[in-house]
């Protein structure tokens, strides 16, 4: 499908640059747009190639390579039509046909589901291996989007594909379609008006523009590439779209306060930051949307339903420029606060999608999984502390056991004592009274005799 779509291109490129008559130019069009559907492929292809974990990180640069191409191609086509104008299209034609070389000499068929399982660990299939895989270590995943969800899945029992048919699944993805649609709507507001507004306030033209549209291109680029990939990893896909929702959103709501003096914090100070914004959320939704639908699509639909997402973003495209410009000549703040209401949209739907995706199987899965090692838990606590006390009880029974001991011991050396001093008493006082001394009463009178002799009756 890459081959086929990049040989359209380079005939429907071919048709135009060789075009006499304004027929043959559109037919040249109609070939190129009906062959230009290389995005949704290259998608699926990234699907089937790369490790989940690694997705977002490569339709982010996959996002950033449209960006650079955009933001550089209407400056190169410009300068290609100084020669003639058909030289753009030739130039464009041998571009695809390039693209076509290459697609035949370097890319590999990716395998099937079936076949990657069975080959999983076999070495030069096609597929991008994961660092930290090789090393034994499983990516990372975050809090709400289960990096590894297919494996999750096959933990659980089943396969990916089988739980992914439940209707469960349908819903986040007609979800991720109205955000799809949403995203392009909105940002069509800017991509298409924002030149005819800055001359109209300011009386910019082309060049400022240009400088304008650059920055905010370079802007989204290192944020798409570099902060995008970190946050991701940190927090997930759907915190990642709805984090870049509320600053596109922020910043098309920015865009609104325009006019004023150039010089005024309205004017220059005011188009950066709004600009800034909005860019920066751009670099966060754009990828984060093609991630989450990949992410709930079965295996073998990847292609299908990344295919429809990009066809239903193509017609939010096609709309908005409709849309807008009747609301521009109406009141052309209107644009960016409609603009910038969709994008809040976008940041609750996502939410939405992130309370669907919580109350997904294999979520319902884990958190019984959980409650029942939390269990476990706390029952192998109260054993220990259980175990404890009895062992604290054993040693309070022993102390006491060892106290009675002792007492018991040192009231028989008292007894001990006792008759030895009784018997040492009757020896002393026999000698004193010179008698006989036979019982305890004769010692307590020979006591009484030795302590009072006048008393002495024996």
């Amino acid at each position: 499908l890459i081959m086929a779509s990049l040989f359209g291109s380079f005939a429907g490129f071919l048709v135009q640059g060789l075009a006499t008559d304004i027929v043959t130019f559109c037919m040249g069009r109609v070939i190129t747009g009906i062959f230009g559907g290389s995005v949704p492929i290259v998608n699926a292809y990234i699907v089937d190639t790369v490790p989940k974990q690694l997705r977002p990180k490569y339709f982010a640069q996959l996002g950033a390579v449209i960006i650079v191409a955009f933001m550089f191609g209407p400056g190169i086509g410009a300068g290609l039509a100084q020669f003639t104008l058909q030289t753009p299209m030739l130039v464009a034609c041998g571009i695809a046909g390039m693209g076509f070389i290459v697609a035949a000499l370097k890319f590999k068929e990716p395998e099937t589901a079936t076949n990657k399982n069975q080959s999983a660990s076999s070495v030069g299939n096609g597929m991008i291996k994961d660092e930290k895989s090789k090393k034994g270590h499983l990516g990372a995943g975050n809090e709400d989007d289960n990096g590894g969800e297919d494996q999750e899945l096959g933990q659980h029992g089943g396969d990916a594909d089988a739980e992914k048919e439940k209707p469960e699944y349908q819903a986040p993805i007609l979800c991720m379609f109205f955000i799809s649609f949403c995203f392009a709507l909105a940002f069509s507001g800017y991509l298409y008006f924002s030149g005819l507004l800055l001359f109209d306030l300011f009386g910019w033209e082309s060049l400022q523009f240009g400088f304008v549209a650059m920055g905010a291109s370079v802007w989204m680029v290192i944020h798409q590439t570099s902060t995008f990939v970190a946050f991701q990893k940190r927090f997930g896909k759907h915190a990642s779209l709805i984090f870049g929702a509320g600053f596109m959103g922020l910043g098309l709501f920015a865009i609104s306060a325009w006019g004023g003096d150039v010089r005024s914090f309205t004017g220059v100070p005011l188009i950066v930051l709004s600009v800034a914004a909005l860019a920066f959320g751009v670099a966060f939704v754009q990828p984060s949307i093609t991630s989450i639908t990949s992410r709930y699509a079965k295996q073998s639909e990847q292609g299908s339903v990344l295919g429809k997402s990009q066809a239903i973003y193509s017609l939010g495209n096609t709309l908005g420029p409709l849309i807008w410009g009747a609301v521009y000549a109406y009141k052309w703040q209107m644009v960016y606060m409609l603009a910038g209401s969709l994008a809040f949209c976008i940041l609750l739907m996502g939410f939405n999608v992130l309370r669907l995706n919580r109350g997904l199987p294999e979520h319902i899965k884990m958190n019984e999984k959980s409650s029942t090692d939390t269990s476990s838990k706390y029952l192998d606590s109260d054993t220990k502390q259980q175990r404890q006390n009895m062992e604290s009880l054993e040693m309070a029974d022993m102390n006491v056991d060892t106290v009675v001991s002792n007492v018991e011991a040192e009231a028989t050396a008292l007894r001990r004592e006792n008759i030895i001093l009784k018997s040492k008493l009757k020896q002393y006082a026999a000698a004193a009274i010179g008698g006989q001394i036979i019982d305890d009463e004769d010692v307590n009178e020979a006591l009484q005799a030795v302590v009072d002799p006048s008393a002495a009756r024996h």
